[in-house]
């Protein structure tokens, strides 16, 4: 740095050996703006601005600075550190000091006098230094005797007690500052002049030295732990007093976009145990709730008194945002928060408890699927409306058909795109019975189309004949088909059940040609009628005659076979049972009413995939089932349109089954997620009433009566049988 360098402002004698730090004029113009007419405010005449030209600390106020607090109380020696966007506001010099070291009515490197008409005594001496009128700079740590002086000494109780100093011209009585206690001067303790030059032959331009702050001595650190009780309301109302700071921490990004990690509590507790100002130790309390901690730390050091208050997650009004995070990640991807919680307990990782999350789920979750499915279901259906044909498969996923299932979902699909457009959740007390379900779940769900203005031309489900007597009923102007993969399932059974039978055992062969005849029947004819004819060629080809009478088919389509095959022979007990199980009249009204196009392979994909969002062997609410299940086509139509992928060369890609990786795409989380941080949890007032307006039946046990306690334990039958009083002893 140049000797040149001074302050600019007019009357400022501040240069670059004062205690003052100068500061360059900012190259950003609003700013460098700002400071010039500051300046040109106290001058008269033309401002000169050069390279050189800087501006000092006494111009600026103390919280212009970054490190102002640390250099005051002398943890510091650096320069002091302007803040982006300072402003000079002080004219006049000196107006605060720029550093602990920098006092200006009074010498760094000596005491003030006392008075000469009142020498020192003991009792002066061991007055407090508030009283005393005479005052002692900082930076000098002895008490001057009348009529010497000291050179800036640094010396200790011991050094000054055991030895003598070679700097210092004057016998002198020590007292620490930071005790009081007084030391006499001993008469052995003179000291012996050295050969230097005068003080006054040598410009004292060095920066005044920093006062030794001598800290107290506290114990170790206090760390209070505070668990609370997530149910507890009366624990509850402290988080009242977090919602005060939160907005003055508002975090960057939204809860659901930041980065989580895993911190052990030791850890994290280490980094409150220092104060950032003083390093002096520190009081530690944490709060906690579910995953959410508070730490509140303040210094002990009676001069800093250093407090903050630290939260781990931003809070979203009274919740915890990793609460409600944690609640919505086990929902939204179709998990269990009983397993995740014992995942999570095994790591002993703070959670919350299941009334919590059901909480979270009830007044927030469930009310954001609802919400994301019908507005996803609406651009389907308009997509629907726009197309020249529809066509539809339906089928129902239970957990036992006909018996005991609670619950009945009936799924829609459209067999054009692949896409599920409507699921209807069906109680088995809504209808009776359990085998009632599935009908009630398809006149809802073609109302639901009619009401939307889709106009369904055909219809593909399973082999009932109930189905299609309603839609012969109610809506002829649907081409109602069988899936072939039912009648083909069926066949198969039976086929496979003859094989096993003495005599039987060539049959087996022919069971994969017969599934794919069937196949081939339904998708390469034009007629019911032809569909037929195909269809019952079968037994004569097996039996090595490819001439049939019906015209619709007079021969087989292949060429003449070359290997030798195990053909059937004629009047013979494979042929037979064969026959009877082909040609029956059930399969061949089953076969005209197979669809010759579009099958529902992919439905039973999409069922297989339920479980996986709603298992079987959990009991879940009327409205939580639904939502998973909206969840579950969420999932489904998003993945549905998932093109092969292709090596670099173009070919396509096959992996290894036990390696292959899941590339699932789950996008509608982070909508769900979005939706939920930015829109539910701000207001879930019509949210909530939106998931209110759907009507869902009551409790199972709602259609029976409870008896009487004494009717019951009168009713009681043991495990062997009788009653309770055949077991009375006589």
């Amino acid at each position: 740095m140049s000797l040149s360098r001074k302050c600019l402002f007019p009357g400022c004698k501040n240069t670059q050996r004062s205690s003052a730090t100068l500061f360059k004029i900012p190259k950003e113009e609003e700013m460098k703006g700002k400071w010039l007419d500051f300046v040109r405010s106290h001058v008269d005449g033309e401002l000169r601005i050069t390279t050189n030209t800087r501006l000092c600390s006494d111009h600026f106020t103390p919280d212009c600075f970054d490190n102002f607090q640390r250099r005051q109380l002398g943890f510091t020696d650096s320069p002091l550190l302007l803040l982006p966007g300072a402003v000079p506001t002080i004219s006049l010099p000196s107006h605060h000091p720029s550093g602990p070291d920098s006092h200006p009515h009074v010498s760094p490197t000596s005491c003030p006098p006392l008075p000469q008409s009142q020498p020192p005594t003991r009792e002066t001496l061991s007055q407090p230094r508030s009283i005393q009128k005479a005052t002692c700079e900082v930076g000098c740590q002895t008490d001057r005797i009348p009529g010497k002086r000291s050179v800036a000494t640094q010396l200790s109780k011991l050094t000054l007690t055991n030895y003598r100093s070679a700097g210092c011209q004057a016998n002198v009585a020590t007292r620490s500052i930071a005790v009081g206690n007084i030391i006499t001067p001993s008469p052995s303790l003179s000291s012996t002049s050295v050969k230097r030059k005068a003080v006054s032959d040598v410009p004292d331009d060095r920066p005044a030295k920093h006062p030794l702050l001598e800290l107290p001595s506290f114990p170790e650190s206090v760390t209070t732990t505070i668990l609370v009780d997530p149910d507890d309301p009366t624990q509850l109302p402290s988080m009242s007093e977090l919602e005060k700071t939160a907005s003055e921490q508002a975090p960057t990004k939204p809860p659901q976009d930041m980065v989580k990690y895993l911190v052990y509590e030791d850890c994290l507790l280490e980094l409150f145990k220092s104060c950032p100002i003083c390093s002096s130790v520190c009081t530690v309390q944490s709060y906690t709730k579910g995953t959410f901690i508070s730490v509140t730390q303040k210094c002990l050091y009676p001069t800093c008194l250093y407090t903050r208050q630290w939260k781990s997650q931003p809070l979203l009004g009274s919740t915890p945002a990793g609460n409600l995070h944690l609640s919505a990640a086990v929902v939204y991807t179709g998990s269990s928060f009983v397993q995740t919680k014992r995942v999570l307990n095994s790591m002993h990782l703070r959670t919350f408890s299941r009334k919590m999350h059901q909480n979270h789920v009830d007044n927030y979750i469930l009310p954001s699927v609802l919400h994301r499915w019908r507005s996803h279901q609406t651009s389907l259906l308009q997509e629907l409306k726009q197309g020249p044909t529809v066509t539809l498969g339906g089928d129902i996923r239970a957990n036992i058909p006909g018996r005991c299932s609670k619950y009945g979902s009936y799924s829609m699909m459209d067999l054009n795109s692949n896409k599920v457009v409507d699921i209807q959740l069906v109680q088995s007390n809504e209808v009776g019975s359990s085998v009632h379900m599935e009908k009630e779940g398809l006149i809802r769900s073609l109302e639901l189309l009619e009401r939307s203005g889709v106009n369904v031309t055909s219809l593909v489900t399973d082999r009932r004949t109930w189905v299609e007597q309603l839609i012969q009923e109610q809506k002829p102007d649907i081409d109602h088909f069988y899936d072939v993969w039912r009648l083909c399932k069926a066949i198969s059974k039976k086929v496979d059940a003859i094989s096993k039978e003495k005599d039987c055992h060539m049959v087996k062969s022919w069971q994969k040609s017969i599934e794919n005849h069937l196949y081939w029947s339904a998708s390469s004819s034009s007629s019911e009628e032809e569909t037929v004819a195909k269809w019952t060629s079968l037994l004569n080809h097996m039996q090595n005659v490819h001439i049939h009478k019906n015209p619709l088919f007079p021969k087989c389509l292949h060429p003449p076979s070359t290997h030798k095959r195990k053909w059937l022979k004629p009047a013979t007990k494979p042929t037979y049972k064969l026959k009877k199980v082909l040609m029956n009249k059930h399969v061949l009204s089953c076969v005209k009413r197979l669809s010759p196009l579009y099958q529902t392979p992919v439905l039973k994909g999409f069922r297989s995939m339920i479980p996986r969002f709603a298992p079987k062997s959990v009991a879940f609410s009327y409205l939580e089932m639904l939502c998973r299940l909206y969840l579950a086509a969420l999932h489904f139509n998003e993945n549905s349109i998932l093109t092969q992928a292709n090596t670099a060369a173009g070919e396509d890609m096959v992996q290894d089954k036990d390696k292959k990786k899941d590339h699932a795409s789950t996008e509608y989380v982070a909508e769900l997620m979005n939706l939920l941080f930015n829109e539910v949890i701000h207001n879930p007032v019509p949210f909530v009433a939106e998931l209110k307006e759907v009507a869902f039946p009551g409790l199972l046990c709602s259609q029976f009566v409870q008896s009487e306690t004494t009717e019951a334990v009168a009713g009681h039958v043991s495990t062997f049988g009788c009653s309770d009083d055949d077991l009375t002893p006589t």
